[in-house]
């Protein structure tokens, strides 16, 4: 229970307020926007009739208001103070509103807040009582982000108006929506979601993130102070949950949601959450540090393994030289945010097994206004061309996920889509990692696709050792393909699509936001054609991140891989290198892995077998006893894994045999 709060808590509260880092405006902006503002508090260029749902472009006057009060506040001129009250009062009379409630709750009230704290002294007692009319509109009652937004406006109404019992309420909202649990916001994995199970550390979650640790730090000393349990949380929700999700300054966009198809993508958010929690007593401030200088350099992160979100049906796998994911959804999940102000509109597949590739980080920066968007790195999709149905679906299968050690991983997919099923698995290695498809069947007319990238061309594309012209060409039989430091291995026979040539579109083709300027850029796309209702289509396939093409045909021979099986029932890779073995069991059974050595389960699950270890999942998610047995040189033994429930439903479970 927390004590009253004592009434220099409240002037403590609005000293830091204003002291908060403000933006600096430049001031031939400042002049500008000075010299252009008319009599009557507007700005010729504003068009103050629109009603744009997401890019609301009348919401440019306040934050012009914005601008010059924290001019002024720097600088207090008469100029600049008489030019701000003018375009306030013009605001404040018209009380403009947007048919998207985000704004009228969330946005003008969050940006008009900031204006009355910096404006207090200077405004009238009118103004002062117009404007906290319009905070009251940030009511509390939201949740996951949305209730951060609000709360923090309501807390700052509350400091304006001396309300400590209101500052109080909107502070400890603040800290309760600070805790893991299965609804919107911080998953048990660290994972976050917001509308409804939807993967968004790099969307809502970045607010979530930046604004409980700036009000955390904001809160330090006072009676309002967070409990050092949620300054545990956000820590954690940082470091082991969205830092995994990135490579340099570089988000993964499969936790971006619908705001993928957003321009300018940044991870920037993420090095002013560690300013704030390195002013905190966290435990961990060298890795904090870390992960800031890391964003701030655009270099790797100061990680290196592998890490699956059992609640974020995601696998994050880091090396020095790459980082690679594989996105997925079940039963428990959704594929992506639905198309809210006309942006996403793309997005339908974002999770069908979705595979980036990162080494620098630019692979994809700015690519997807000419995307493919039925052919995402990774994906098995149908080729329809159709985008008219809601990006956001729920999965129809339950036995969706992963199994990790900490430093290897697999990732099993049993993925249906209406008309459309096929088992895909992932093995993350070192040097490389193995996809596999199998089961691919379909009912369409329309040729079923396996795309194993889709990004930006840099450079040559070379295949077996021979450069190949930008053309759009298959290629019989490949045996590999290099381009831009990354090596294609085909370990399965066939034909693959070779695209090396320029695409084109627009960003208005998937955020109505933007005009409807076309773009066109060069991309390298490479992809396996199942052609029209596949029944039982398989694929396999090696990348190789970080080699050089000459050491490609040397490669081929000593890469270590042995594929075991590839079937609707057992997908299994061996690694003799390594001594590592993964399996996925989508049915009880056995696998050979030597002439003389196999492992049976009585379950389906996931397995991942080293030398000393087991690793066990089950991808379902559910509280699991799982008998394995060995067998080697016809001797027998059986070990009994009890597999999590509860918040850990879906961990990995690591045993010494």
């Amino acid at each position: 229970t927390r004590k009253p709060a004592m009434p220099n808590d409240l002037n403590i509260l609005k000293k830091r307020l204003l002291e908060e880092e403000h933006s600096e405006p430049n001031a031939e902006t400042v002049q500008h926007l000075i010299s252009t503002l008319t009599h009557s508090g507007t700005w010729p260029d504003i068009d103050y009739a629109d009603q744009t749902r997401s890019g609301w472009k009348l919401f440019q006057h306040l934050s012009r208001v914005l601008v010059l009060t924290e001019a002024w506040y720097r600088d207090p001129q008469k100029q600049i103070l008489s030019s701000v009250l003018n375009a306030l009062d013009h605001w404040l009379a018209n009380d403009y509103q947007n048919p998207n409630w985000w704004w009228n709750v969330i946005g003008i009230p969050r940006t008009l807040s900031r204006v009355l704290l910096l404006l207090h002294e200077k405004i009238s007692r009118s103004q002062f009582e117009k404007g906290l009319e319009i905070l009251t509109r940030a009511k509390l009652g939201m949740t996951g982000q949305n209730l951060v937004w609000v709360a923090d406006i309501t807390a700052k109404r509350g400091v304006l108006s001396q309300n400590a019992s209101l500052v109080s309420e909107a502070y400890t909202s603040i800290a309760n929506e600070i805790r893991i649990s299965f609804s919107e916001g911080i998953q048990p994995d660290y994972s976050f979601h917001q509308h409804g199970p939807c993967l968004y550390n790099h969307g809502y979650g970045a607010g979530f993130a930046i604004d409980c640790t700036r009000i955390a730090a904001l809160l330090v000393g006072t009676r309002f102070s967070f409990s050092q349990e949620k300054i545990d949380i956000l820590t954690s929700y940082i470091l082991d949950g969205s830092q995994w999700m990135l490579r340099g300054n570089c988000p993964d966009y499969g936790a971006k949601g619908r705001e993928i198809a957003r321009k300018n993508p940044s991870i920037r958010y993420l090095s002013h959450a560690c300013d704030h929690l390195l002013k905190l007593p966290t435990g961990r401030e060298s890795e904090l540090q870390a992960l800031k200088q890391n964003i701030e350099n655009n270099t790797a992160p100061p990680i290196t393994g592998n890490k699956h979100f059992w609640r974020g049906d995601i696998m994050c796998h880091h090396r020095k030289t790459y980082y690679t994911s594989a996105r997925m959804f079940s039963s428990r999940t959704v594929s992506t945010d639905g198309p809210h102000n006309q942006e996403g509109l793309k997005s339908h597949h974002l999770s069908d097994g979705c595979n980036y590739l990162f080494l620098t980080g630019d692979e994809y920066n700015g690519i997807f206004s000419v995307w493919d968007w039925q052919k995402i790195p990774g994906t098995t999709v149908v080729q329809t061309g159709d985008y008219s149905a809601n990006p956001k679906t729920e999965g129809q299968t339950a036995f969706v996920g992963g199994v990790s050690n900490g430093t290897y991983g697999l990732a099993a997919f049993d993925f249906k889509r209406t008309g459309l099923t096929a088992q895909k698995s992932y093995f993350f290695f070192d040097r490389e990692y193995v996809c596999l498809g199998a089961d691919i069947s379909s009912a369409f007319q329309q040729p079923v696709v396996t795309t194993i990238n889709q990004c930006l061309l840099h450079g040559p594309v070379i295949v077996s050792g021979a450069p190949i012209n930008k053309s759009d060409r298959i290629i019989p039989n490949a045996k590999w393909i290099h381009h831009n430091h990354v090596g294609y291995l085909f370990l399965s026979s066939g034909d693959i699509h070779l695209r090396n040539i320029s695409q084109t579109g627009s960003w208005w083709d998937i955020n109505h936001d933007y005009d409807r300027e076309m773009e066109t850029k060069d991309v390298f796309a490479l992809w396996i054609d199942h052609g029209a209702r596949p029944q039982n289509a398989t694929y396999a396939y090696l990348v190789a991140p970080g080699i050089a093409d000459t050491d490609m045909s040397a490669y081929t021979q000593k890469h270590g891989i042995q594929i075991l099986q590839n079937t609707p029932s057992v997908q299994a890779v061996h690694h003799t290198h390594h001594r590592i073995t993964g399996a996925a069991f989508y049915a009880p059974g056995s696998l050979a892995i030597t002439s003389n050595f196999s492992m049976a389960v009585n379950h389906p699950c996931l397995v991942l077998l080293t030398e000393h270890t087991i690793c066990l999942s089950n991808p379902k998610n559910e509280p699991l006893t799982v008998a394995v047995s060995f067998t080697s040189d016809n001797q027998v033994k059986t070990i009994l894994i009890d597999l999590p429930g509860g918040f850990e439903a879906g961990k990995s479970i690591t045993k010494p045999i």
